[in-house]
């Protein structure tokens, strides 16, 4: 088995493996809704569930807040210290759901000020 990304050899999954389930996006864009903004996907969806937030109100919460709001209600946790300034004012961060192996990496696109 090769790796999709680069060519090099991978390893076999154990017999019997089934592959993650990842976390409802439509339970994350209601949640973004309530707080001002959009979600779009983008990305393989294999590693990690990329996700675009676009604010889509003109009283859309901050970045942080948003993705605060995201793991409060998912039963999830973001990791300080993990957000990154990303390029034209996005910031990103990592969310981890309990009980998923994949985690959510949110990319929060700036509100207009």
């Amino acid at each position: 088995m090769v790796c999709f990304k680069c060519g090099s050899e991978t390893f076999e999954p154990v017999k019997g493996w089934t592959e993650p389930k990842l976390p409802s996006v439509k339970r994350i864009r209601e949640l973004a809704k309530e707080v001002g903004y959009a979600i779009g996907e983008h990305g393989s969806k294999l590693r990690d569930l990329d996700l675009i937030a676009a604010p889509w109100t003109e009283d859309a919460v901050d970045a942080d807040k948003l993705a605060q709001h995201i793991a409060d209600n998912m039963n999830a946790r973001v990791f300080l210290g993990n957000e990154h300034n990303k390029p034209l004012g996005r910031k990103a961060f990592i969310i981890q759901i309990d009980g998923y192996y994949k985690q959510i990496d949110l990319s929060v696109c700036p509100r207009a000020e």
